[in-house]
């Protein structure tokens, strides 16, 4: 019923109704799209996993004993089958709320889909409308009552703000609200991360989610969720010639998050410290990282700012005079290319979709080699929490990496991942510090004494 339901639902709706003080209201935007994959993963575990799980027999696979591929334990499948958790009849209603809620978030996600492709941010604007002017913006045709429900709904995520006055309803945009305006100068837009990860390329890989995890016999490929529900990976997917509009929103989106990153890293890191020395940005293509650093800081701090990059790139970037980071050419799988420095950064470097563990911990071991004896490397990187320490205030990071999953991506490190590879490059994580930009974290690493 999900599977055949749930697009002819949104569609409907959608026809029918034809620096810093951002990143409060970036993570709570962030958090609305990525929940409602968690209703997604609900619906398919409801009608996927857990009739495996059921009191009767399943047929295909009788009263046999099996082992699983992955474990030398055998399963008893029988008992595996006719066993369940029993709940109380007041445990079983303390329950439904909180599952009805999570199977339902993606209501929302839909809702403000259809709000952004309906550019009614940009019609409401810094006013107080009310609901027959936003009618009347968005057509001489449009649902009046549909309208009214939708946007109840993203009252109710705190999306907008509701008044009555004469009987007639009134609406403003919430600072939430606001980040999906696209016409305002100077401020960030979170218009195309809702148009990116709600249309249906993104959409539907969520629900070829069961068949991925099921997995194929052994000799078989197993294309990824995107590619299971589109045909095509995501990589060949996102072309200017072919896809030029969901190409613009993935690649607007992109830029946002990194924008974000950056300021991020220029402000969550007290860069006075490293006053006289050299700070190295490693693949830091045109310094753009290691500029807003420089912009941050008092010039009579005395940093000395380098980015290192391989040499046809740096040969083909024009430096801006005032360029307050100088450009290096260079390879960091050839230390001897590598020059020396007090501080090493490196943000999004050593992703596992770039490198194996092997090279990663080389690379590393090239930056340990190049700092004193109480140098500092620094990595801006996602940080997933142990299962230990998953947290509600944790979801995001999960989900963005669940995310990466349905395009084929590698899976994010761990803390204890990225403890162990420390160690095994001769360093010790003295501190991670958790940024407001959810896919980046700045590991800052010390040599071991």
């Amino acid at each position: 019923l999900f599977k055949t339901r749930q697009r002819d639902t949104f569609n409907l709706l959608y026809t029918n109704i034809t620096h810093l003080k951002y990143h409060y209201t970036l993570r709570m935007m962030l958090t609305y799209f990525a929940f409602s994959r968690l209703s997604l993963v609900a619906a398919v575990l409801v009608n996927r996993v857990l009739p495996i799980a059921s009191f009767a027999p399943h047929p295909s696979l009788g009263r046999m004993h099996q082992q699983h591929p992955h474990t030398s334990n055998t399963i008893d499948t029988e008992l595996s089958l006719k066993t369940g958790k029993v709940l109380s009849r007041s445990e079983a209603n303390a329950a439904i709320t909180p599952l009805l809620e999570l199977s339902s978030m993606h209501f929302t996600s839909q809702a403000l889909h259809s709000f952004v492709t309906l550019g009614i941010p940009d019609i409401i604007g810094s006013n107080q409308m009310s609901l027959d002017e936003i009618c009347f913006q968005i057509s001489s045709k449009a649902n009046r009552d549909a309208l009214l429900r939708t946007l109840k709904l993203l009252v109710s995520a705190e999306i907008l703000c509701h008044d009555e006055l004469e009987g007639e309803d009134y609406f403003e945009l919430t600072n939430t609200g606001a980040l999906l305006q696209t016409k305002v100068t100077d401020q960030p837009s979170l218009a195309s991360g809702v148009l990116h990860w709600m249309e249906k390329p993104l959409w539907n890989a969520w629900l070829s989610l069961p068949d991925y995890i099921q997995g194929s016999t052994e000799g078989e490929e197993s294309p990824d969720p995107f590619e299971r529900a589109n045909g095509i990976s995501s990589d060949y997917y996102y072309n200017a010639e072919d896809n030029p509009e969901s190409l613009k929103f993935a690649n607007d989106f992109v830029r946002f998050v990194s924008e974000s990153e950056i300021e991020n890293i220029a402000t969550c890191l007290d860069w006075s410290q490293f006053a006289g020395k050299t700070v190295l940005d490693i693949g830091g293509y045109n310094g753009r990282v290691l500029q807003a650093v420089a912009a941050s800081v008092d010039p009579a701090v005395n940093i000395a700012f380098k980015c290192l990059d391989l040499p046809n790139i740096i040969d083909n970037i024009e430096q801006k005079s005032g360029h307050l980071v100088e450009l290096v050419g260079g390879d960091i799988l050839n230390a001897s290319t590598v020059p020396p420095s007090d501080v090493i950064i490196m943000k999004h470097f050593l992703d596992r979709c770039m490198w194996d563990e092997e090279q990663t911990i080389s690379i590393l071991k090239t930056c340990h080699g190049k700092i004193p004896y109480d140098g500092t490397v620094i990595l801006g990187e996602a940080v997933i929490p142990d299962f230990s320490n998953a947290k509600p205030s944790s979801r995001l990071e999960i989900s963005l990496d669940a995310l990466y999953m349905l395009v084929g991506r590698e899976r994010q490190r761990t803390e204890s991942e990225w403890r162990e590879l420390a160690v095994a490059s001769g360093f010790k994580i003295q501190e991670i510090v958790k940024t407001l930009s959810p896919t980046c974290s700045l590991i800052v690493m010390k040599k071991q004494q």
